[in-house]
Parts: C-alpha cells; sequence; structure tokens
C-alpha cells in the first residue's frame, strides 16, 4: 500500500491510530481507577502494569502530525518545481497551476512574500482544527452536562475559564480545558503555527538537518530538567513543557515523511520488505512492553525514538505485511476513523460509569468505560457520514479564521 500518495489511506497507520488511541484511554482508566498504580501480572519478578506509562501513546499522534504536514508541503510545493526541474525545465500542461508565483515551492522573499507565507500556516492550521471541531464542540458540550449530573454544580466561573479552550487556547495559559485530555490538540496546533512556515520555508534543510538536531536537544532537555515526556503541567522555560514536545515530534515527524518518501518504490527484495516489516514490529513491541512497565519515565525519550522508525516504515507500505494486503480490509480504515471521536469523548464516560455504576469492581467499570466510548464513537461516526452525504449540508468548514492581506495593484 502507498503510505504516501494518491487518496487511498494505508490502512495499517489507521489500525495505529486506533490501537495508540485506545492505550492513551486505557492510560487515562488507569489514572482514574487505580492511581496509575494498577499490576496485571508479575512476569519474573517483572511487574506488568495496565498502561503505567501509556501516554507516551501521544507522541505516535505527534509524529503523524508531522509527517502529514510535510506531506501536504511537498505535494503543494516541493514536488511540482522539482519536476520541472527534472525535466529540464519543461513544465507539463496540468503542473503550470500549481507553479503560479506564490506556488513554485522556493522560500518567500520580502513582504508579499512572508504574507503568503503567513497565510498559507493560518490556511493549514485552521483544516487541521476544522477537522477536530465539531466532534470537539460536541464533548465539550456534553461535558457540561456531565459536570451538573455528577457534581450538580455550575458556575459563571466554571464556563468563563473554560472559554479560552474552544479555542484550543488552554496551553498557552488561558484559564481550564471543558476536557482536560484535549490538550494535545492545544499544543498541536499551536506549535503547527510554528513549524509549518519554517518546513516551508527551509524544506530540505528543516527534514534532513534541522528537524533531527532541534529533536534531539530539545526532548533531551526536557528529560534533563523534568525527568519524563509526560507530566503535562509542567512549565518549561517560556511555556507548558507540552508545546515544546509537540514542536519538537512535529518536527521529527516531518523527517519520517522524508525518509518514508525516499524509501518508496526502493525495495524490491522480498527478504528486504520481511527486513522492514521485522523492525516495525520490533519497535511496535518494545514501544508497548515499556508502555506496560514500572520503567523510570526518562526511557520515554528511547521509546520515541521507536514510535518514529516505525512511523517511517508504516507509511512508506514497503514493509512485508503491507504488500501481502493484510491491511486492505476496509475495517482498519474505519477503525482509524473513530479514533478522533474516541479521544475527545473519553472523558464523558470516565466520569459518567463511576458515578452511574459506583458498587461495581474497577474492572466492569473499565470495561464499561472503554465499551461506552467505542459505542459513541461508532454513533457519532455514522452521524457524521449521513450529514456528509446530505447535500444541503456541504458548507464551508464550521471555524472560519481569515487572514485579510491588503494587495497593491499594478
Amino acid at each position: 500500500m502507498n503510505g504516501h500518495t494518491g487518496k487511498t489511506k494505508n490502512a495499517s497507520v489507521e489500525l495505529l491510530r486506533f490501537l495508540f488511541t485506545s492505550i492513551i484511554i486505557f492510560f487515562h482508566i488507569n489514572l482514574d481507577l487505580w492511581d496509575q498504580k494498577k499490576v496485571i501480572a508479575v512476569v519474573r519478578e517483572i511487574p506488568v502494569t495496565f498502561f503505567k506509562h501509556g501516554n507516551i501513546g501521544v507522541e505516535f499522534f505527534f509524529l503523524v502530525t508531522g509527517w502529514l504536514m510535510a506531506k501536504t508541503i511537498y505535494t503543494k510545493y516541493i514536488q511540482p518545481r522539482e519536476s520541472g526541474v527534472n525535466t529540464g525545465g519543461a513544465i507539463p500542461v496540468e503542473s503550470a497551476e500549481a507553479l503560479k508565483p506564490a506556488d513554485t515551492g522556493k522560500r518567500p522573499a520580502g513582504k508579499a512574500g512572508r504574507g503568503r507565507l503567513m497565510e498559507e500556516t493560518v490556511q493549514f492550521v485552521r483544516h487541521k482544527a476544522n477537522a477536530i471541531f465539531p466532534y470537539y464542540l460536541l464533548a465539550c458540550a456534553l461535558t457540561v452536562v456531565i459536570q451538573f449530573l455528577t457534581e450538580r454544580t455550575l458556575s459563571l466561573d466554571y464556563f468563563l475559564l473554560r472559554l479560552p479552550s474552544l479555542f484550543f487556547l488552554q496551553r498557552m495559559g488561558f484559564g481550564k480545558p471543558f476536557i482536560g485530555c484535549t490538550w494535545y490538540l492545544s499544543s498541536m496546533l499551536l506549535a503547527l503555527f510554528v513549524v509549518y512556515p519554517l518546513c516551508r520555508r527551509f524544506y530540505h534543510v528543516f527534514t534532513l538537518a534541522a528537524a533531527p538536531l532541534l529533536c534531539a536537544v530539545l526532548l533531551g532537555a526536557i528529560i534533563i530538567c523534568t525527568g519524563s515526556l509526560g507530566n503535562i503541567e509542567d512549565w518549561f522555560f517560556i511555556t507548558y513543557k507540552t508545546n515544546i514536545r509537540a514542536f519538537a515530534e512535529i518536527s521529527l515527524g516531518a523527517t519520517a515523511f522524508e525518509i518514508s518518501r525516499r524509501m518508496q518504490g526502493h525495495v524490491h527484495s522480498r527478504a528486504g520488505r520481511i527486513l522492514l516489516s521485522f523492525i516495525a514490529l520490533a519497535c511496535l513491541f518494545l514501544s508497548l512492553a515499556y508502555m506496560c512497565s514500572d520503567m523510570p519515565g526518562k526511557y520515554g525519550l528511547a521509546v520515541f525514538y521507536l514510535l518514529f522508525v516505525l512511523v517511517a516504515i508504516t507509511f512508506s507500505g514497503e514493509g512485508a505485511l503491507c504488500h501481502s494486503g493484510i491491511f486492505d480490509h476496509p475495517v482498519f480504515t474505519y477503525l482509524g476513523k473513530i479514533s478522533l471521536p474516541m479521544y475527545v469523548t473519553q472523558t464523558l464516560f470516565r466520569k459518567l460509569i463511576p458515578w452511574y455504576f459506583p458498587r461495581s469492581t474497577q474492572w466492569t467499570q473499565c470495561l464499561l468505560i472503554y465499551f461506552g466510548i467505542f459505542a459513541f464513537s461508532v454513533f457519532l461516526q455514522a452521524v457524521s457520514a449521513n450529514l456528509h452525504r446530505h447535500p444541503v449540508l456541504h458548507r464551508r468548514p464550521v471555524l472560519q479564521f481569515r487572514l485579510v492581506r491588503s494587495r497593491s495593484r499594478a
């Protein structure tokens, strides 16, 4: 399967989305029900926890965000320019539109160029926000309902403190979020405002040199100063640690794209494809082993780089498992689609189930929480699919952020 060209989704990636979303949910359930102290087995005196380090799954999503960002930049701006150069300067007719002055892939120069780059950045981040916002807004509204049902208290302060989070500003220090676990969405969008223009302006230097170096320095500093990649309330110099973490990891995700792009079509032997699948599975297994371990948080940095290798190989589509067609079944793509609603609605059931079933065992509550999240996400996905098929509802995006810039007439 093709990991980066065309419109067909790589279903192996979609399966990983679902897997890591589930792991993050289990991590939060462990935090809610067992205060991260649940040990489900002991193997040769080594405790196996209930995803004590499952929060490291967020790193996978930061990497994927960076991969998709770099793909957008490369296909819209870099590839058309390089195609023109490689054909001796002869530009195909179908590429002419892509090679207008704003889309040449060259560094935007001067005041007008900076304006175009800013506009591109806002448009890209707006597109990301539009994809998230419908599910996010619904989850925020339902969180208020659950808060009233379980706590029986709602005040003006409650809403005023959380209003900025409707615009994903909670990681700028403005108030509190409606949904605690959505710090990831805020940090991701804020980081993209910085990463996108850097990658767009200096694509090759950024993806092949600057991004790996920045990521190593920043994440290394985070580990030295704070001891782990987790602890989302930690402050790192001038901002939340999560924002630096998002910037570094999204940057390395762009490097993962460039690696997987260069890999595609260059693995011709069956032995090479088997080796790639073996490496990817080994990275996945070691990452899962750490997530279920009681190891110190400092080892999360090594696991992050395992996930980086996993993303680069999986997105390339060059592994033997991808070539075998084992992931071609649409069920894997569907699981990827419900990952976002599962992530943003998890808090609803984590609050509702213990309140509604207080006498149930913790394991029963755990199962009810997870399957409640899963079933509700299936319902939301079905509603979303029906709305998208309705001709009347094909309208403009929910969030409309516009950048207006003046243009001088010739």
